[in-house]
Formats: C-alpha cells, sequence, structure tokens
C-alpha cells in the first residue's frame, strides 16, 4: 500500500499474481503469445536489433482485437487523439 502524502490514509491498492498462475493475468499472458510468434522462449534479446524490436511493436500495434471491434490499439489511439484535439 502507498500512503498518501496529504491524507492520513492509503491512496492504492497493489495486487499480486501468483507464481505459476497465468489465468490471473491474462492480458500479458496474451501479450506474450504475441511476441513468441516472433520471437521463441529463451531468445536473447541483447541479440536482437532495435529495428526488428519496432517492427514487432508496430505489428503488436496495428493486430486488429476482436476487444476492440476488430480494430487495432493504433487506431484506436489515433481516434483518441483526434477527439481530444476537436475538444479542445
Amino acid at each position: 500500500m502507498l500512503k498518501s502524502c496529504l491524507r492520513k490514509y492509503n491512496r492504492t491498492n497493489t495486487y499480486f499474481c501468483h507464481p505459476y498462475s497465468a489465468f490471473e493475468r491474462g492480458s500479458n499472458e496474451n501479450q506474450n503469445r504475441f511476441i513468441r510468434r516472433w520471437y521463441p522462449k529463451g531468445t536473447d534479446f541483447s541479440k536482437v536489433k532495435v529495428q526488428e524490436i519496432k517492427e514487432m511493436n508496430a505489428w503488436m500495434n496495428d493486430y486488429p482485437r476482436k476487444l476492440h471491434n476488430w480494430r487495432s490499439a493504433a487506431a484506436l489511439f489515433d481516434e483518441e487523439v483526434e477527439r481530444l484535439k476537436t475538444a479542445a
């Protein structure tokens, strides 16, 4: 728990997942699955070029997700940026 510097009570609850309990961290495991499409488990990332990581990252952000009605995270981000521009 993090204590508030302005008040006498805790300001944040922290939750931890149990080791070897993948079902407790579904979003994280889904992202790991995407990474494993490019790099198998045990890959030495110190030998992977930065450009390759950027390409994988772009691919992940452009991947359409059922959760987002088959839109990509990048598209949703761009829509939100445009919405914020027009709201200002």
